[in-house]
């Protein structure tokens, strides 16, 4: 069942009638070119999570949540049929929430800096790639994987370094995503503490680094949920909320 007009024209205003989907963002609303009386429309409100058995992503949820604005997302037609294609496999609740979340946050900075929606689309959109950055700059480090001892700890820490000097590069790459700017100094400041604490006195590494291995995995826990990054390697067993 398709969303009331009600939601479905709330969903279509929050996005600012634009697809949700970081990797399109096309206009979804425009004038027909044979009539100037007529508009164009080829934005849908599409389910997060399936309305009934059988549709993508179908979960037993109360009704007035599956027919809210909470369970939708502002889509073009093509990729309406692209996130439902399979029942969803591909594109699971959390990946079209977090579409959502970031598209949302990003007509909310427009509408407060009178910006054009244009240039920021295409910033936030690099975002996500800074974001997918951010995540292969720790994935394969032995650091957050390695057992204690087959580490040496001078070269601990100097691995250490080179990633808060690799994020603080990164910091610097995006703009108008306070999220994923807390993410980054999040995990800059992680990296500073082990060294703060380690550098001349390292009795106590290992204990750091089993607490720096937490606050890594809680952040790409939440890059992996917000930004649909990918994590490989042994750092997915660190991963977490």
């Amino acid at each position: 069942m398709a969303f009331s007009q009600k939601v479905a024209t709330l969903l279509a205003y929050r996005s600012g009638y634009i697809c949700n989907n970081p990797e399109c963002n096309v206009l979804t609303i425009g004038p027909a070119s044979s009539d100037p009386h007529l508009r164009t429309k080829k934005g849908e409100a599409a389910h997060i999570i399936g309305e009934k058995k059988g549709a993508a992503r179908y979960q037993i949820m109360e009704k007035a949540y599956i027919e809210s604005d909470q369970n939708g997302i502002w889509l073009c037609v093509a990729c309406h049929t692209l996130v439902d294609k399979n029942n969803g496999i591909d594109y699971d609740a959390a990946t079209l929430s977090a579409w959502k979340r970031s598209h949302e946050e990003l007509m909310s900075v427009l509408l407060k800096t009178h910006r054009s929606p244009l240039p920021l689309i295409q910033r936030f959109s690099s975002n996500a790639k800074v974001a997918q950055e951010i995540v292969d700059t720790l994935a394969l480090k032995g650091v957050l994987h390695e057992s204690h001892g087959r580490e040496n700890p001078e070269f601990t820490i100097r691995s250490i370094d080179r990633i808060r000097h690799k994020l603080m590069r990164l910091l610097s790459k995006f703009d108008f995503d306070s999220r994923l700017r807390d993410i980054c100094e999040g995990l800059i400041a992680a990296c500073r503490e082990v060294m703060n604490e380690n550098t001349n006195d390292i009795r106590f590494l290992n204990s750091y680094i089993d607490v720096f291995r937490k606050k890594v995995g809680k952040r790409l826990y939440q890059l992996e949920k917000d930004y649909d990054c990918k994590i490989a390697g042994q750092a997915v067993w660190i991963v977490g909320p």
